[in-house]
């Protein structure tokens, strides 16, 4: 977390400066591969009290086959796996982007991180309905977030990287 914030001090005008969309692409051994997406929930519907560290930012890793790796409760290993991942690298790493754009076909067919997408919104929402329906039976009455009928269109993607095999 120190990490974090000392890079943040350090960098405000760049972070403020950096768009939305932003991707980067890194190649890692013995991890699976697929994507890391930093959300932002563009709605305004509050998820319940205590759900997410982050709200209305999501982190989640989610895997080439959809299946998800880190959900968003679970920002503290997506944090470390992008230290791991990342930490120390400040240039692009090469054989990483040349493999992004080789499956993307430099970027102009991006079907397959939009499925990647879909599957980490759909983590997040599906998230936000189990914490509202626990919110049934706990005292204080029901919190449901409205996530019944969110979509892909109540999040901007603030940043991705592609995590690519080493190969």
């Amino acid at each position: 977390r120190m990490d974090l914030t000392e890079y943040m001090r350090e960098h405000q005008s760049m972070l403020e400066a950096t768009p939305f969309g932003a991707r980067a692409a890194v190649a890692v051994a013995g991890e699976r591969q697929g994507a890391v997406f930093c959300l932002k929930d563009m709605s305004g519907k509050k998820p319940p009290e205590d759900a997410f560290a982050l709200a209305p930012y999501y982190l989640v890793y989610v895997a080439d086959d959809g299946g998800i790796v880190f959900g968003p409760a679970e920002s503290r290993e997506t944090l470390d796996f992008l230290k791991k991942s990342c930490a120390g690298r400040c240039v692009p790493e090469q054989r990483a982007v040349d493999a992004f754009n080789v499956r993307t076909r430099k970027g102009a067919d991006m079907a397959h991180y939009q499925k990647l997408l879909d599957a980490a919104v759909e983590s997040v929402v599906g998230r936000q309905q189990e914490e509202g329906v626990k919110s049934l039976f706990s005292r204080g009455g029901v919190r449901l977030a409205g996530a019944a009928d969110r979509s892909v269109n109540d999040f901007e993607v603030v940043a991705f990287v592609a995590v690519m095999g080493e190969g």
